[in-house]
Formats: structure tokens, sequence, C-alpha cells
């Protein structure tokens, strides 16, 4: 076995002081405009948070969940200690390799990691939702020794790209509202799309955004300070190409925001949006 699949004491000592900010961060209601049924009961308010090391300590597969993992080896990876993302689990001591099949476009077949009691464990980190088609599931397999197979821990099922049977896990808008950044929506509009923009609050007392879609003017589209203690806005905006700043207590910054970037010839570096 890896020596970075077990957590080291250094990690577990980081864990302890990590997880008091992660714990009792509640979901809230926002559905992602799924029906119950296909939510597959949402699992509980509650989001985990799981160790590391409980996962060399699995005995048998368990139910998908979204889950903050504290992981030795997800930090190994260069994942960050503490990330959110969805647990998945198959067992089966016989195998020789186990491969978790994602039906995602450029998605290709990653390698599950067993534990000493054959429980093969994969840990998906979800993409932001910056693009015009967020993933909103994952129809998924496993890949075992050259043969493909369903997750029989739950009875989530329909047909992939390739029209066979895979298992299904629903990820809810939730699961990304805890993170900063830009995230476009699927909210059906009659132009344009709905764009979240949610960055921390800090000590600041203002937000807002300048850019291209509101002719650079930092005081038309106000940040809400949420009780979490984020800056959020939902802001319509049409199909296109964008390059935006935050105001933040009066200054421009560029904070944390989109993965993309450009240099603008008044403001400097600023981040790069686009719709479609």
């Amino acid at each position: 076995m890896s020596p970075v699949f077990k957590s080291v004491a250094f990690t577990t000592k980081i864990s302890i002081l990590y997880v008091f900010c992660l714990a009792g961060a509640n979901l809230s209601a926002d559905d992602f405009d799924l029906s119950s049924d296909q939510l597959d009961g949402a699992e509980s308010a509650q989001e985990a948070v799981v160790y590391g090391y409980k996962l060399d300590t699995m005995r048998a597969a368990e139910k998908p969940r979204f889950v903050t993992l504290i992981d030795a080896f997800q930090y190994a990876q260069g994942n960050g200690l503490g990330t959110r993302g969805v647990l998945f689990s198959y067992h089966n001591r016989a195998a020789r390799e186990v491969r978790f099949v994602a039906d995602i476009p450029g998605y290709a077949p990653q390698t599950m990691r067993r534990n000493k009691y054959g429980v093969w464990i994969f840990y998906y980190l979800p993409p932001e939702i910056v693009h015009a088609a967020p993933t909103k599931k994952i129809r998924y397999k496993f890949w075992v020794d050259g043969l493909y197979t369903v997750d029989d821990t739950h009875t989530a099922h329909e047909k992939d790209s390739a029209g066979q049977i895979a298992s299904v896990f629903y990820l809810l808008h939730d699961h990304f509202a805890s993170s900063t950044g830009v995230f476009v929506l699927d909210t059906p509009v009659n132009y344009g799309r709905e764009v979240l923009f949610r960055i921390p609050a800090g000590d600041a007392e203002s937000a807002s955004i300048a850019g291209d879609f509101n002719q650079w003017n930092g005081q038309r589209d106000a940040l809400v300070k949420s009780e979490d203690g984020f800056f959020i806005l939902k802001k319509v905006i049409a199909p296109g190409e964008y390059t935006f700043l935050y105001r933040v207590d009066g200054k421009l910054k560029q904070a944390i925001a989109t993965k993309k970037s450009k240099m603008h010839p008044v403001y400097g570096r600023v981040n790069l949006l686009v719709v479609k």
C-alpha cells in the first residue's frame, strides 16, 4: 500500500483545526431545478466531513455522497487538504484493477485506490460551473478487470450516451454554492443566462462588480452580504465574452473569480467571463 494513502500525524492535527471551519455548514433548500425523485433524497441537510484514515478502514462499499474530505492522499495530489466532492466506493476483494468511468465528455477513466479490505475508492471533484451546460448529474460505471458494472449501493440508473445502463448521482446547486467564483447557471431566461457571483466578504463592508456588461460602472451591480460571510449577486447576462473586476469597499480588485483572465488596456489584469 502506498504511504500517501495513510493520513500522517501532522495532517491529522491540521485536520482537527480545519474541521471546525467546515462542520456545521448547512445546505440551503435550492433544488437546482431537479425533481425530488431525481435528487434521490438529497441525503441529509448536513454535509459530512470525512477524514482520510476512514477510507483505509472501510469494510464495505457505501452509497455515494457529497462530503468534505480531509485527506493526506488528496493533499499529495495537489487538491488541498480539505476538498468538497463526491465519494464513490466499490467492494471487490478479488479485483486486480478497478476504474471509475464517468459519462462526461473528455473525462478519462480514473484509477480507483484499494484499501486492505478490498474496498475501491474514488473521490470525484466536480468542476466549477463556469460553462454554459454545468454537470447536474454524474452517470458512471465501474470498470473491473475489463468488464463494466453499475454501482449496486443505490438504485438510480439510466442509459448513458452509449446506450448502456449506468449509475447516476445527482449534483445539487448547493454543492457548488459554497465555493467562490463565478457560476453560469441553467436558469431559463428569455435572453442570456443567469450568472452567480460569489466571493468571501472578510472584513469588507460592501462589494459590487464593474465590467463590460455594465459599462464599468461599479455602482450598478451591488453584491449582497450573506449570513455565512460571502458577497453574492445573481445577474442575467447576454451571451458573449466579458471582462470585469470586483469593487470592494470602493477599490477595484481581481479577487477570487474566474479561472481565466486577460490584460485590459485601462484596468490591467481582469477576470474573463464567457456566457454561451
